[in-house]
């Protein structure tokens, strides 16, 4: 059994809430000791707690909060956790400096987003002081940690992974009735970087677009307002709704025929992978990690980043043949079904700690 503390100071819920939490259930279920400090009253917090992980609610504001290190600090010192994992990049350096005074034996940053690294001394100093491994979800944002200056000796690269028992395959196509509209949606937070102004210049160019499409915004954030005047400036009220965030996504994914994602910069996108797990066809942008999961032409169509036209031209091409939907989701199901398991990811995870417990385990019995 490990004893495991991970840290996530997200106030919002996101890919990156989600994933963790199917981590740290799993680690729950493997036997080991799980322990999480997170923002309070979150919904992390909430839905963490409800599977079983000892929570303990910290607000870390900033990366040199003199209250929350101490805080931080007394966590440590009633969990001893073997393994420290931040969650998140703005506890890192507070809850690295924290453990100093406790004996933590391993540190571990996940990181879950492309955007390269600040280059600065403190923020090499954050990355690489004391850190052990940090776990890149996809190649692209290993690549991103190299040029950003970390030795690639201390980069393990474990993809995202989905619990299918809660996507059953559809046993019959989807079919729509003559005339039924085609549904198009997406789930995301809805922030500058998942390109979604580029989806609403793409509808307005489809011909017939109010009687043909419905395109379906599952999702909250800094850009909705933005995003809901576009879509009144091009006339498209008939044909968009905004869903807001939503507690539970699978009912909304059963009823999209195509999902689309037009990110600018995506780690891996545990959205698309969801609407893999669900056999739906993906349109997505060629950036960041999304090329691993799509295979264009396969299980999904990409296309270049902030190109309306060919988002238009892709969402088109589905919607006009059902059949290419259908071998589009049953390629993109089996794909999860062959590399980006839930199950594959907690036994890698699991594997990658306990390797470096035994390493720093021999170490201390070759000074002993």
């Amino acid at each position: 059994m490990i004893s495991f503390l991970f840290l996530d100071t997200e106030r919002v819920w996101r890919g990156g809430q989600d994933q963790l939490l199917s981590l740290l259930r799993g680690l729950l279920q493997r036997g080991h000791e799980v322990h999480l400090i997170c923002h309070p009253q979150s919904l992390l917090e909430e839905r963490a707690r409800g599977v079983g992980v000892r929570v303990h609610p910290v607000s870390i504001r900033s990366e040199v909060g003199l209250i929350a290190f101490f805080r931080v600090l007394a966590v440590l010192f009633r969990t001893h956790p073997e393994v420290l994992a931040f969650n998140t990049p703005r506890p890192i350096l507070l809850g690295n400096l924290a453990s100093r005074f406790t004996s933590v034996p391993v540190r571990i940053i996940f990181r879950r987003v492309n955007f390269p690294l600040r280059r600065s001394p403190l923020t090499r100093l954050k990355y690489t002081w004391g850190i052990d491994c940090i776990v890149a979800i996809s190649k692209s944002i290993r690549y991103q940690l190299r040029i950003g200056g970390v030795p690639a000796s201390r980069i393990r690269t474990i993809y995202e992974g989905m619990d299918l028992t809660l996507y059953p395959k559809p046993e019959t196509p989807k079919l729509r009735r003559p005339g039924e509209p085609i549904v198009v949606g997406t789930v995301a937070h809805l922030s500058h970087e998942k390109g979604l102004t580029h989806l609403v210049k793409a509808a307005a160019t489809i011909p017939n677009v109010h009687s043909r499409l419905r395109f379906l915004i599952v999702g909250d954030g800094e850009c909705r307002e933005e995003l809901e005047d576009e879509v009144r400036k091009r006339g498209l009220q008939p044909c968009f709704q905004f869903l807001g965030f939503q507690d539970r996504i699978t009912g909304h994914l059963q009823t999209f025929d195509i999902f689309v994602l037009p990110s600018l910069s995506e780690g891996l996108s545990s959205a698309i992978l969801t609407a893999m797990a669900t056999s739906l066809p993906v349109v997505a942008t060629d950036v960041g990690g999304i090329p691993e999961l799509i295979r264009n032409g396969e299980n999904g169509l990409l296309i270049p980043p902030a190109d309306a036209g060919a988002l238009a031209r892709a969402i088109e091409f589905l919607a006009t043949n059902p059949e290419e939907r259908l071998r589009m989701g049953q390629a993109g199901r089996k794909l999860m079904e062959e590399r980006f398991t839930l199950q594959r990811k907690i036994l890698e995870t699991e594997e990658l700690c306990a390797s470096f417990l035994r390493e720093k385990r021999r170490s201390q019995a070759a000074h002993a």
